[in-house]
């Protein structure tokens, strides 16, 4: 007769069984010596050993020891499913632990045991030894494993309860090479898709998206293939949408040049389309990433070929395979190449993306165009974000899309409410040329409600602007008032309206707190300038009353008037004063301006700039006096000397040019350079038809 447990022993669901212990479960006797199970066979007459080792249970304390061992939730929501099925946690808790843990010996004794715990249902969600091992990423233990089951690859198909096999659980946990290894034992798995219709390339689209090189694998290994036809069934669209919103743009554009009816494909419930995820991912696009200095000219200089093939048809393909091999080397070796490379790649594929899905909506009708472009307002999402690039290619192949007016405004009227210079740039330029009866001047009331959009001030719309400080964030609001203003209907900015006020009375009103952060900035910044101009010229000044080998004693003429050296010493000392000395009267300016509104277009701005550059100057002319009085000095006593010297005294110069140069290229460029609508053609360039497929 079955014994109770005793309180000592505690609940049955939380105790484990010590070593040396047993349980019973179905009439079949269970013993765990030294933590590895065996099956006592009561009939080959072990029954007296058994009896000194097998704690017998009640029913109820069997049905209470199954407990479930979980796995890694879906991000893609809802409960994990529980199975029906009942498994006796202790028993197996081992061999679990044993997967957690990677200990590849304790399973083999398990499987010494009891072989059909290979392939036995070990937890209750129905998961076997494979999907516990690839849920706590052992590497190597899910390889031996799938060694195992060489000989019988069908083994590696079982599901769980969500109907996910062990390389869903793999690619959960980003783990490649436990991908590889699955994949190469049974290439089937691949086309598999869970109780949801997603096969493991889905998975890694949504879930895994930082795993690139998972998702890239999956995609070369994934066909249209039974059971589940990933690239034909009705959730293939999401896959493609998916890779699109995670940035994979060349992943979706190999897998689109597979399977084309994917790129005008839409989602059932949302209407999304490859063409709308491409028009939201503003940060995947040109205008919507913020490059430094250095990254932009490694941008520039660097290769990209989508189509890996030889792109100039006049040079050696050997030539421009060596090139792209230095390269691929550069990017192993220096993590900035390699960051610009998948930065360039993303946007020349989001380019080619959207040329590839106009070429194919190009065969509809009008009506069919129209209404694709209509059903997310897909110019107008572009147009609010700034992705310029996305509107010109649009445009480019139907050029009818110019006259959209979602929500019943044109795109240039969306451009100006949201401080899209570019985008409005654009329409500029159309506006400007023989284009002209493509898009009209505004009328009264869009003039008026530019004029609105302009005098009002979001601080967010400028993050992406390369602005030194407070005050050429000031100036660029005032060079986006100006420019507008400059467009719309003349009558409209001497409106007065809300209260007998201008336009212009509006929007400084609006920008106050702007104004103070810019007069504060400003003053600091001269504030700290003047004092460093201010100690270069106190110590150049010392420096000409103290002649390096001092002067004759009869006539004053210094003693070292000949030498070379000493004429480098006496110019640089010279030109280092003058230029301290007009850079602190430039920086005493700023601190007596009376910081108007109107001053931070260009009086404030240009004062920065050459205070801040007769300050590089000073600090140069410096450090040459500096050498060229080290050069005397030294001359016969020291001469190995000299070289290490001058390059030291050449650091300085060099820390402030990496510094502060780029601040003071940015300030230039938005003082000096183009305007704050620097039209960009939309015509520019070729013009794709259908013959570009």
């Amino acid at each position: 007769m079955a014994t109770q447990p005793s309180e000592e022993q505690g609940d049955s669901n939380h105790a484990e069984p010590a070593a040396g212990t047993c349980s019973s479960s179905n009439r079949e006797k269970i013993c765990l010596i030294d933590g590895v199970p065996n099956m006592l066979e009561l009939k080959k007459g072990k029954e007296k050993h058994a009896k000194d080792l097998v704690l017998t249970l009640s029913p109820a304390d069997i049905e209470n020891a199954s407990v479930s061992v979980g796995s890694v939730p879906s991000q893609s929501g809802g409960a994990p499913g529980i199975s029906e099925e009942q498994v006796n946690e202790p028993y197996y808790r081992p061999l679990v632990r044993a997967a957690f843990k990677g200990d590849w010996e304790f399973a083999t004794r398990f499987f010494e045991g009891d072989s059909a715990s290979k392939k036995a249902k070990i937890t209750n969600r129905s998961e076997t030894l494979l999907h516990v091992a690839a849920l706590s990423a052992q590497d190597q233990f899910l390889e031996k494993l799938v060694e195992l089951f060489s000989l019988d690859p069908e083994a590696l198909e079982m599901v769980d309860c969500d109907g996910r096999t062990a390389l869903h659980n793999a690619v959960l946990c980003g783990s490649i090479r436990m991908v590889k290894a699955l994949v190469r034992s049974n290439p089937k798995l691949t086309q598999l898709a869970d109780n949801k219709g997603r096969a493991p390339l889905g998975i890694s689209a949504l879930e895994a998206s930082r795993h690139k090189e998972i998702a890239w694998f999956l995609a070369k290994n994934t066909t249209d293939d039974g059971p589940s036809h990933p690239f034909s069934s009705s959730s293939a669209i999401d896959t493609i949408i998916d890779l699109t919103y995670n940035g994979h743009h060349d992943i979706t554009l190999y897998l689109v040049r597979r399977y084309p009816h994917l790129l005008i494909a839409k989602r059932a419930s949302l209407m999304e389309s490859l063409l709308h995820a491409l028009a939201m991912s503003q940060y995947h696009w040109p205008s919507g990433t913020k490059l430094s200095f250095l990254e932009a000219l490694i941008y520039k200089c660097m290769p990209v070929d989508l189509s890996y093939k030889p792109t100039d048809k006049n040079s050696d393909p050997v030539l421009q395979i060596l090139r792209r091999s230095l390269w691929n080397v550069a990017k192993i070796g220096v993590p900035i190449i390699k960051r610009v490379h998948e930065v360039k790649l993303r946007h020349m594929a989001a380019l080619e993306l959207t040329k590839q899905v106009c070429i194919a909506i190009s065969y509809k009708n009008i009506i069919g165009i129209t209404d694709f472009f209509d059903m997310k307002f897909l110019l107008y999402q572009a147009t609010i974000r700034g992705v310029n690039e996305f509107i010109k290619c649009c445009i480019q192949f139907f050029p009818e899309l110019i006259w959209s007016s979602p929500y019943g405004k044109r795109l240039i009227a969306h451009a100006v409410a949201f401080h899209q210079e570019r985008i409005l740039g654009l329409f500029l330029k159309v506006n400007s040329t023989n284009e002209l009866s493509l898009l009209t001047m505004p009328t009264w009331q869009e003039s008026s409600d530019m004029m609105w959009a302009a005098v009002q001030y979001t601080p967010m719309v400028n993050r992406l602007t390369n602005v030194a400080g407070a005050a050429f964030e000031m100036q660029r609001e005032i060079q986006w008032y100006k420019a507008v203003e400059e467009w719309v209907i003349s009558s409209v900015r001497t409106e007065i309206v809300d209260n007998k006020k201008l336009f212009w009375q509006i929007f400084v009103e609006n920008r106050n707190e702007l104004l103070k952060n810019g007069e504060k900035w400003a003053k600091d910044t001269s504030n700290s300038c003047m004092l460093v101009s201010t100690l270069i010229a106190t110590v150049l000044f010392a420096a000409a009353f103290t002649i390096p080998g001092g002067n004759d004693n009869n006539t004053g003429v210094p003693l070292l008037l000949g030498q070379n050296s000493f004429m480098v010493f006496t110019i640089s000392d010279a030109l280092g004063l003058f230029s301290s000395v007009t850079a602190i009267l430039l920086f005493l300016a700023i601190l007596t301006s009376r910081f108007e509104a109107q001053d931070f277009l260009y009086s404030l701005p240009k004062k920065i700039i050459m205070g801040l550059s007769l300050l590089f100057l000073s600090l140069a002319f410096m450090l040459v006096a500096f050498a060229a009085t080290l050069t005397i000095v030294l001359d016969e006593r020291l001469e190995w000397a000299l070289i290490p010297i001058t390059l030291l005294a050449s650091v300085p110069v060099a820390l402030f040019v990496v510094l502060q140069l780029p601040l003071l290229y940015q300030m230039v460029k938005s003082t000096y350079g183009p305007s704050i609508f620097c039209p960009e053609g939309i015509w520019d360039g070729v013009n794709y038809t259908k013959q570009d497929q």
